[in-house]
């Protein structure tokens, strides 16, 4: 391939751009992003995640190099163009995505060190390289020697993307472990110790549903002034309702992974939004255990993040639906069952924006995409058919009132009647402490959004749990929570990040037994890791030993708020800057105990905007708003507090080995 490219044939030359993409873009991109990577995967997972990218690329690309080589070939035959012409089109192109993959790496390097001190740039930032790239290759493939650089070029770009391919022969290797069967063995072999509650005649049903980003705060139902949660309120009058219940992390993938594992993100170490929970504690887990005593299981999520498959638990579910009809996106649940590192193959800059710019060619994204029904009305599918005689668990996770925020009539404008923020770009907030940059007239108003998208899910939500029990009959168990909150306050916004406010991490959590008719609420504190062994032992089964939450039968089944059980520590997390399998050295911890509720940061953290950060100590007692930092007046709680983190991290924060 020596040749100067203006004389390849027309099916050759159209294969120099995607031939630069996948074997010299990529490369360059994947190198720059590596030290992120490592923050998510080992090194040697770096091979089916380079594989997956390719993959992704290589699907793109081959339907364009298709279209490519027909449109050379009709000008060929038809004699509307010079040939040579058209293959000096092919030649720019090769030259203009190889400097594009070297600009876009300096450039991209750049912002990400400028954006630790708070620089930040517009969306259009992002096509400066291809254009500085495209004005690059038309100036060099003009000359002679430019063409004799293509040529060179095209060897380098074989090469690179024959390893690419090669690389395609680790993703069996990778692939999820089958799905193991939950231990059935005596529970005092494996330590757990006797069934807390003796085997039901019958198992229950099981019916778990999460709403994504929904925070306690928000909720009519705890005592928000707007009415947004009317139908949870009225489920609720036949339930417990857990008046503290927190959040073992605040963003949805660590979150997911405690319901469903009874562990905190310390333990199972779905740190960062595209992992998952480990291997062994996937096996030890609630699908894990209902499914091997012979649970029918199903779930349906609008939030392929919140997914099973994607999360590892594919194998455990024998019905699963995850469309997200509206949105364009290639981290597909589905798809993952296969692919185990798609969703964060997606994160890569050059497939984000290819993505981003196909969803502008077709107009964008709308509200339809936020519809609880996309969840609701499948799942109610499944329900009419399964078999009723034999239990089931269905879980459904509902993606509003994620945002943005938008949401259609009669729910836009109900809390705010301004004209402001009514779309999908308009109601997406400042992340983290990015919001304190925003103007509070607009915060407000980003802040009703959000209250009328509660009030938006909440109705559907509420007609799903009528009829699904109405399908399901009354010997059934229903947990209603949250995976995380979302924050309008402390110049603070949406979530992630170390901000553990209670706006974020104080979620709801409702849960009805069955035959229970008389409401109560319960100032118990609860966690996201209590869910599983609720329910373990609601269906008469043993909670694994691994498990660090406790069970709360007692509390639902006593028939006054006063359960005698005796309250404990709870702790919120987010570790997502820590590399996934080292020691926790670099986070956010947050301590509640009693009234008291520290929250201790941990090591050099690198956000936009970030300001010095000191352990801060609230009485939430006196001070729920958490306004009033009592650390300096309290040393001896701060003192303790920090004792109850550090004995939690001498047990679950070292470095870890043989995760998945």
């Amino acid at each position: 391939m020596s040749e100067d490219p203006s004389t390849y044939p027309a099916w050759r030359a159209a294969a120099l751009p995607c031939l630069a993409v996948l074997g010299i873009v990529l490369p360059l991109s994947f190198a720059g992003l590596t030290d992120q990577y490592l923050y998510d995967f080992r090194p040697i997972e770096l091979l089916p995640l380079y594989a997956t990218i390719w993959l992704i690329l290589a699907a793109i690309a081959l339907p364009v190099y298709g279209a490519a080589a027909l449109l050379l070939k009709g000008l060929e035959a038809g004699g509307l163009a010079p040939l040579t012409l058209a293959r000096r089109i092919a030649c720019i192109g090769l030259l203009a995505v190889a400097a594009a993959a070297v600009i876009e790496t300096l450039i991209e390097a750049t912002l990400t060190w400028l954006g630790t001190f708070g620089v930040r740039w517009g969306d259009s930032a992002g096509m400066a390289p291809l254009l500085v790239a495209l004005a690059l290759g038309l100036a060099v493939a003009m000359t002679h020697r430019g063409r004799r650089l293509a040529a060179q070029l095209t060897l380098v770009a074989l090469a690179g993307t024959a390893l690419g391919a090669l690389s395609l022969a680790s993703l069996p290797a990778f692939g999820w472990q089958p799905a193991a069967t939950a231990s059935t063995e005596p529970a005092e072999a494996r330590g757990a110790g006797p069934p807390r509650a003796a085997t039901p005649p019958r198992r229950p049903h099981i019916l778990l549903l999460t709403i994504d980003a929904l925070s306690a705060e928000h909720m009519s139902l705890y005592g928000a002034v707007r009415p947004t949660t009317p139908a949870l309120a009225a489920f609720a009058r036949s339930a417990t309702t857990f008046d503290r219940a927190y959040a073992s992390a605040n963003f949805t993938t660590p979150g997911i992974a405690s319901i469903l594992t009874g562990t905190r993100p310390w333990t199972h170490r779905a740190l960062q939004l595209p992992v998952w929970p480990g291997s062994a504690t996937r096996r030890r887990s609630l699908p894990a255990l209902l499914q091997a005593n012979g649970y029918q299981m199903g779930y349906v999520s609008t939030n392929a993040r919140a997914g099973g498959a994607a999360q590892g638990f594919g194998g455990y579910f024998q019905y699963a639906r995850t469309d997200r009809t509206g949105d364009l996106t290639l981290c597909l649940d589905r798809l993952s069952s296969v692919l185990p590192y798609l969703c964060a193959a997606t994160e890569m800059p050059l497939i984000e924006r290819a993505v981003a710019l196909a969803d502008r060619l077709r107009g964008g994204a709308d509200t339809e995409h936020y519809d609880p029904r996309l969840a609701t009305r499948p799942a109610l599918e499944w329900l009419r058919r399964v078999d009723k005689g034999k239990p089931v668990f269905l879980w459904v996770h509902l993606f509003p009132p994620h945002s943005p925020y938008a949401t259609p009539a009669p729910w836009i404008g109900r809390f705010d009647p301004s004209p402001d923020a009514r779309d999908i770009a308009g109601t997406e907030p400042a992340w983290v402490y990015l919001m304190s940059q925003t103007p509070a007239s607009r915060a407000h108003t980003l802040e009703a959004r959000y209250d009328e998208s509660v009030a938006y899910v909440d109705h559907y939500a509420g007609e799903f749990l009528q009829q699904a029990l109405q399908l399901l009959g009354s010997n059934t168990v229903v947990v209603v929570t949250a995976d995380h909150g979302e924050s309008f306050g402390h110049g603070y916004g949406a979530h992630t990040g170390p901000g553990l406010y209670d706006e974020i991490i104080r979620v709801r959590l409702i849960i009805k037994l069955p035959g229970e008719t008389a409401g109560k609420h319960t100032d118990l504190l609860a966690e996201q890791v209590d869910i599983a062994p609720t329910l373990a032992e609601a269906a008469g089964l043993v909670p694994a030993a691994s498990w660090e939450g406790r069970s709360l039968l007692g509390a639902c089944a006593a028939p006054t708020p006063a359960s005698g059980e005796p309250d404990r520590p709870a702790f919120s997390m987010n570790f997502e800057q820590n590399h996934r399998y080292a020691a926790l050295t670099t986070g956010s911890v947050a301590a509640i105990e009693g009234r008291w509720k520290l929250v201790h940061y941990m090591g050099p953290l690198h956000y936009p905007l970030i300001p010095r950060l000191h352990d801060e100590l609230y009485d939430l007692s006196t001070d729920p708003g958490e306004r009033v930092n009592r650390a300096a007046e309290e040393p001896g709680e701060v003192t303790y507090l920090r004792g109850l983190i550090a004995a939690q991290l001498a047990l679950h924060g070292g470095p870890v080995r043989g995760l998945e």
